[in-house]
């Protein structure tokens, strides 16, 4: 059985799977520098592909089932931000093609699937703008091809606040045939659960995310790249608009965290710029969280921005019950 059918066969069963945790930051804790105004980690790829590989390599030691692509922010308008359009189809197959030798050095073929990420259109994080729903799916056409093509075997919609572009990200991702996992950013907005980032949402629900999700090749739902603390509450509202599997893989966010990245900080590097505005949270404090989205119902976890391959080990080698 190949590992993408054994997957479906955890997902269908219920067992709790273990995704990885962040690329990005864990790129920037290794001391490359990346530009999260731009197109975040995205020339990594091919400026430092040993060092992409690398970080997929620890995260399948320290037991993840699934190795996300370092393709979060490489499509045609992000990479457009810093001048990189021209690149869209080296540095999307580059990223592919490193999660692959990754996952060949593990010998993980039978046990780890690679799932190629996508995500929220330009402008990131602002949920109040609204793009061009044609521009959007073009835009994710365009991608989705070239990760396919480049052998992903399981697409991430990731940090999706909106949803115009969630829309045209799922139709895009359809016409391929491969299973998708829709994953949303979420807030908590006076008591109330909405989408969005660092406190930037348009009145948008949950509900209205998986109304726009509407596709036969969605197989999952997760809460993603929310604070640890909202993503209990939007777990459970989640709950109540699907009856598919869910999942929860949250920024490494402090125990006070309520709203997502702190702003304005200005002294240090640039890991412990990202290291006190996610909080940090260390992997026994993070294992309590996932703990506690288990309860809520997710089978799916893992870590986003902050969190590292120490984080992911103490998953899998932890009773996450």
């Amino acid at each position: 059985m190949d590992s993408i059918s054994s997957l479906q066969n955890k997902l269908d069963s219920g067992r709790i799977i273990v995704m990885d945790g962040g690329t990005g930051t864990e790129i920037s804790r290794r001391g490359v520098t990346i530009d999260p105004r731009g197109s975040w980690s995205a020339n990594t790829n091919t400026e430092f592909p040993d060092m992409v590989r690398q970080i997929h390599i620890d995260y399948i030691l320290a037991g993840a089932e699934i190795i996300t692509t370092n393709t979060f922010s490489t499509s045609r308008a992000t990479l457009a931000n810093e001048g990189l359009s021209a690149q869209t189809e080296e540095i999307n197959q580059k990223s592919v093609s490193l999660a692959i030798e990754a996952r060949e050095h593990c010998d993980g073929a039978e046990t780890v699937v690679i799932a190629g990420s996508m995500s929220a259109f330009e402008p990131k994080g602002h949920p109040e703008v609204t793009p061009s729903y044609e521009e959007a799916l073009q835009d994710y056409r365009e991608q989705v091809k070239i990760l396919v093509e480049s052998g992903i075997q399981l697409i991430a919609l990731e940090m999706f606040s909106r949803t115009v572009d969630l829309k045209a990200a799922v139709q895009a991702a359809t016409e391929t045939g491969l299973p998708i996992w829709v994953g949303l950013s979420c807030e908590n907005h006076d008591g109330q659960i909405y989408l969005g980032i660092a406190g930037r949402y348009a009145g948008e629900t949950i509900s209205d995310a998986v109304i726009a999700s509407s596709s036969p090749n969605v197989k999952a739902f997760c809460i993603m790249h929310s604070p640890p603390k909202v993503t209990a509450d939007a777990l459970k509202e989640l709950r109540n608009c699907t009856s598919l599997p869910m999942g929860a893989y949250a920024h490494g966010g402090s125990i006070d965290d309520e709203r997502g990245i702190t702003q304005n900080q200005e002294q240090g590097s640039q890991w412990e710029k990202y290291r006190r505005a996610l909080g940090a949270t260390d992997p026994e404090k993070y294992l309590e969280y996932v703990r506690e989205w288990v309860r809520c119902g997710a089978i799916i976890v893992g870590g986003c921005c902050g969190t590292t391959p120490d984080h992911i080990r103490f998953l899998t080698t932890n009773n996450l019950k």
